[in-house]
């Protein structure tokens, strides 16, 4: 019998972010015994524990496993830290808050996880859950802590999740109904002490799967492909091309002209038309791909063709994301501050058209950079280099070739707005670009990816 995490007493909660104080709810509503710690100094921490329950005992300046029979940890807790190897020393199961809200789900989860597009696909699935008028909620990396949303829905109900490779690797069971790929790329190295261990946390969505689970996979990603061996459930394919006749089940999505459709999954032959581009909001490779994920997840859990176009008509694409600002003296302004790596910068790069000066930089996770080098010194008009990365990014320009007049350094990213705005006037192009595209995360100098990007649309809207 597959063990449940709720079945014990006595819990540790490592963090006090939101899952961590999710998870405590979630564990004092069913009774249990709770000790919430976090690392942080108790003046730093009141806001979090005035929002704790009660019966929650609080230790701040260190984690502490007291008398725990579970600890459930952040996933902002790297697995190397001494107070989980402390854990392991004392025999006490590390569990996800995401594990610890699936053992308490009554519904179906469909679990989306990849480096890139996968809060995109999150959404897109979300609005088609949303259109089939089934009950349903949307949690995990997304936002909201799956502990927070998974008592809303009852069994006939459905749960849509984003999980990140932070709440995967120390999974021991967690298998949701339906598993979809959108893809592996190089990032958070500075997470995980190896390639290896990142592929293998993405991998273990689908690690503990039985026969009647089914999976969603990128035939265009080489990694996510090599999943499909031995995997014992049903399989889906998509790719922007049409999957081979002999991918895996024969369930396949692609994009086929302006129409993204579908064949394999009920009992005609034919290929189904599951939404006409021209009637969407969304636009470029990526969007397609991560619509096609998020069709195939959708077809995974049962629900129809028509709740597929009605969701994907009605999703507004996210904030960040290949963001429109609009136009300021002739020069279009994109933000695409959620490009925290360089796959996602390269996607968002090469949706554009016509001359374009791009405002890269942010916290150097120690990626390689000479793909995205390599496309900037080639494609763009000028590179406004701003944060940590600077200094090696503009070494990778100039060894690809980009000449030293085409990059600029700034110290802010108001300072590197106005520059690359006054650039792009330079440009011979009547309707040139600025792309905010970091291809790094923003801790240098954001608090998140959300603020950097309103920072740059604010100043795009000071200069309008």
């Amino acid at each position: 019998m597959m063990k449940n995490w709720l079945n014990y007493d006595r819990y540790a909660v490592y963090g006090l972010g939101r899952s961590g104080r999710s998870a405590a709810r979630l564990l004092v509503n069913r009774g249990k015994h709770v000790v919430a710690s976090d690392a942080a100094s108790p003046e730093d921490l009141d806001a979090e524990v005035d929002q704790l329950p009660d019966e929650v005992d609080v230790v701040t300046g260190g984690n502490d496993p007291a008398d725990a029979e579970v600890c459930i940890v952040s996933p902002g807790l790297r697995p190397n830290l001494d107070c989980l190897e402390d854990l392991r020393r004392r025999g006490i199961p590390i569990v996800p808050e995401i594990e610890l809200a699936a053992d308490a789900c009554r519904a179906p989860i469909i679990g989306i996880t990849g480096t890139d597009g996968k809060t995109t696909t999150t959404s897109m699935c979300g609005s088609i859950a949303r259109a089939s008028r089934r009950d349903s909620v949307v949690g995990g990396n997304i936002g909201t802590p799956l502990s927070e949303v998974v008592d809303e829905v009852d069994s006939d109900g459905l749960v849509v999740a984003e999980i990140s490779a932070f709440q995967l690797w120390s999974t021991h069971h967690f298998c949701p109904s339906v598993a979809a790929f959108t893809n592996v790329a190089g990032d958070h190295l500075d997470y995980f002490d190896e390639w290896d261990q990142y592929v293998e946390a993405k991998r273990r969505l689908i690690v503990f799967s039985q026969r009647d689970d089914t999976a969603v996979f990128n035939a265009e990603d080489d990694t996510v492909w090599s999943w499909t061996d031995g995997f014992p459930g049903t399989s889906i394919a998509y790719g922007l091309d049409r999957p081979g006749e002999n991918a895996l089940d024969g369930v396949r999505l692609w994009r086929e002209g302006r129409e993204l459709v579908a064949n394999g999954f009920d009992s005609s032959d034919g290929t189904r038309t599951l939404v006409d581009l021209d009637d969407v909001a969304f636009r470029g490779n990526h969007n397609h791909l991560d619509a096609l994920c998020a069709a195939g997840a959708a077809l995974g859990a049962g629900l129809s063709i028509d709740s597929i176009r009605r969701g994907l008509e009605a999703f507004e694409p996210l904030g960040h994301r290949i963001e429109d600002l609009g136009r300021v003296d002739g020069v279009q302004f994109i933000n695409d501050s959620k490009a925290t790596n360089v796959h996602a910068a390269l996607a968002g790069l090469r949706s554009l058209d016509g001359d374009f000066i791009a405002i890269v930089g942010g916290v150097d996770k120690g990626l390689q950079l000479d793909p995205l080098a390599n496309f900037l010194a080639e494609c763009a008009a000028g590179v406004v280099l701003i944060g940590e990365l600077r200094n090696r990014l503009g070494g990778a320009l100039r060894a690809a070739g980009l000449a030293d007049e085409r990059v600029t350094r700034a110290d802010s990213l108001e300072e590197a707005t106005h520059v690359a705005f006054d650039k792009a006037r330079e440009l011979e192009d009547s309707q040139p670009t600025v792309i905010l595209s970091p291809a790094s995360s923003s801790f240098d100098m954001f608090d998140s990816y959300e603020d950097r990007g309103e920072v740059f649309r604010e100043v795009v809207g000071q200069l309008n």
